[in-house]
């Protein structure tokens, strides 16, 4: 009898760890999927800009001619 309470007391405890763990791994996520999401976000905001600063150029390239004209 005292063997079975020892192994239910174990298991408790790994069961406890175990639990820790997963909320540890879940919370780890979350943060990775939030810098994912603002990595993500940046980048699209760059390609955005560099895409303007390309139609500016190509404007005044319009505008004054390629250079060495």
């Amino acid at each position: 009898m005292a063997a079975l309470l020892r192994r239910h007391a174990e298991m408790t405890r790994q069961n406890a760890e175990i639990r820790r763990r997963l909320v540890e791994r879940e919370r780890r996520i979350h943060t990775l999927e939030s810098q994912l999401r603002e990595g993500n976000q940046r980048r699209q905001d760059v390609g955005k800009r560099v895409e303007e600063l390309i139609a500016q150029l190509d404007q005044l390239d319009a505008q004054f001619g390629p250079p060495g004209d």
